[in-house]
């Protein structure tokens, strides 16, 4: 097979005429202006056919694609076409070899593939004579061209880096919620910098605001739900559509808290760098902290690798939170006759058969702990009593405040620990960053250091400052919770139910409510009209004595639980 098509080389036309192909390219538009155009290289293509005596059949325009690397469309194109013998092409002309290939290794590879159908290389503008001394000369022009592109690679790398320190951006798209704007201009070089898109941003603040609390009190929305709301009103994303994708990425960007990391991608591999190559940008703040870490945290506790989609979406009141007290399991919906009675059922019992059995009417149990929630802790005399009970200021508190702000303090020292080492494998190449499995372990981390700063310093605000909670602020959130949790739709309701009740522990006789005591304290102080941004923390958990947390189930328990 490669006789006979070595014995075709040059073929010629039946006017004794080549059949020739041009291939053309350029790297960046910039170079299409003021350096080496298109039509330059089409003009000499042509005048190279001339002098040869050659029919050019086809020219392959390939625009902005770098030579060291063969991912180009238009270069496939013509080695499928030039190398097809249906074609008879006897020669492949460029502009300069460099036009080809600037990697010496898939230039020789390439020309080797040419010449094994039959067909020519040859430059427009470099004369290299045939035999193995011209072999030679190319072969050096290839490797200086692949030499002269790691060079000029390397300089534009480091100028753009230095222009990243000095906190400039460098000319990919900006983040979603930001444009460029010209900040200096250095020598006919543009400087710019991100400033906010008023229009982007509000619709990235809408996003976080969703994911948090809904639209018009429906309640957290997931992503797919989220990326219905915004197409169906008309909202795009840079003039297209939203996808899933794109929001779910809108809501883990660090930019929006105005931190930017430049380098982080290696152009050519698409492989995450080393975080020491890593440079930090400031750029403008579009989403308070505590807003995107509540975001975060909610994101991962949504994971269905770690809670179940029912869990996050389910219309049961207690879904997540109930727990059958013998069997230390969650309590699971049953429902009988065709769904018009809903119970309360001991997983263990229902998905093994192996449990105590227990269960009780859903709405039942719902009254009870909402019952329960509104006289134990919303009625404004004992939430006033729990608020000044964790507001008290006596040696004995300060003692434990004291206690809680050194542990406080070594958890995050222990956490940012965990980054570096996380960070020092990543150098030290034991693990790549984008192993998803790795990435959740950094995020966790950072999310922790975020976490339990932000608790540090709290902490350090109640040792050294007492809350001031008026009567009639208490009083003004005892009323809008109590009212929220009767009268809001049952999705509303679970979630506001949720930033107050970690757990519902459910025995033969009596119910055991237990939940985050500071939550309490921070919702009461920013009162009602902010407490609908309010997000569950990991706090101690309120009203821990036995008598306190129990609340009686009716006399006519033991039937229900039949």
């Amino acid at each position: 097979m490669t006789m006979a098509i070595a014995s075709r080389a040059w073929p010629k036309t039946k006017a004794n005429r080549l059949r020739a192909v041009g291939y053309c390219r350029v790297s960046t538009k910039r170079q299409a202006d003021h350096q080496i155009s298109l039509e330059e290289q089409e003009k000499k293509i042509d005048a190279t056919c001339v002098l040869r005596d050659a029919d050019l059949v086809e020219t392959f325009i390939e625009p902005g694609v770098t030579a060291r690397v063969d991912r180009r469309p238009e270069l496939k194109r013509m080695l499928e076409f030039a190398c097809d013998p249906a074609n008879q092409i006897g020669l492949v002309i460029v502009y300069s070899f460099s036009r080809f290939f600037r990697n010496v290794t898939q230039y020789l590879q390439y020309k080797e593939k040419l010449k094994q159908a039959g067909v020519r290389l040859i430059s427009a503008t470099q004369d290299i004579p045939e035999g193995p001394h011209g072999e030679l000369m190319e072969t050096i022009l290839a490797a200086f061209d692949g030499h002269q592109s790691e060079v000029n690679a390397s300089v534009v790398r480091d100028m753009m880096m230095a222009n990243a320190e000095e906190g400039y951006w460098n000319g990919s798209a900006p983040p979603f919620g930001y444009r460029t704007k010209v900040a200096l201009v250095l020598r006919r070089k543009e400087k710019k910098v991100l400033e906010i898109d008023e229009e982007e941003a509000a619709i990235v603040t809408k996003v976080f605001r969703l994911y948090l609390n809904g639209h018009e009190g429906s309640g957290p929305m997931g992503i797919k739900a989220i990326t219905t709301h915004l197409n169906t009103k008309g909202y795009r994303y840079r003039r297209k559509a939203f996808y899933t994708a794109s929001v779910e990425r809108i809501l883990k960007n660090e930019a929006y808290i105005g931190i930017h990391y430049y380098n982080r991608i290696d152009s050519r591999t698409r492989k995450v760098r080393p975080p020491s190559e890593w440079i930090r940008m400031e750029v403008p703040v579009i989403v308070d902290q505590e807003t995107f870490d509540a975001v975060q945290r909610t994101l991962k506790s949504r994971n269905p690798k770690k809670t179940a989609p029912r869990v996050v979406t389910g219309p049961t009141l207690l879904t997540g939170i109930a727990v059958c007290e013998r069997c230390s399991r969650g309590m699971m919906l049953r429902t009988g006759k065709g769904g018009q009675y809903k119970y309360l059922t001991c997983a263990k019992s229902a998905t093994e058969g192996t449990g105590c059995g227990h269960s009780i009417r859903m709405d039942k149990v719902d009254e009870l702990v909402i019952q329960a929630i509104e006289e134990q802790v919303f009625a404004p005399d004992r939430l006033t009593a729990i608020l000044e009970a964790m507001t008290d200021r006596t040696d004995e508190t300060r003692q434990q405040l004291e206690v809680e702000i050194e542990r406080q303090r070594i958890a995050v020292t222990e956490a940012q620990s965990r980054l570096d080492r996380l960070y020092d494998a990543i150098e030290a190449g034991v693990a790549e960053l984008h192993d998803s499995r790795f990435k959740d372990r950094i995020d966790l981390a950072k999310l922790q250091i975020r976490e339990g700063s932000a608790n540090l310093e709290a902490l350090r605000q109640r040792w050294s400052v007492k809350a001031e909670l008026s009567p009639a602020m208490v009083r003004r959130f005892s009323s809008g919770i109590r009212r929220r949790l009767r009268d809001a739709d049952p999705s509303f309701r679970r979630n506001w139910l949720h930033l107050f009740v970690s757990k519902v522990t459910i025995g033969r006789d009596h119910i055991r409510i237990c939940g985050p005591k500071d939550q309490l304290l921070k919702a009461v102080s920013e009162e009602e009209d902010s407490a609908r941004n309010i997000v569950p923390t990991f706090a101690r958990e309120w009203r821990t004595r036995h008598d306190s947390n129990v609340w009686p189930l009716p006399s006519e328990g033991s039937a229900l639980s039949s």
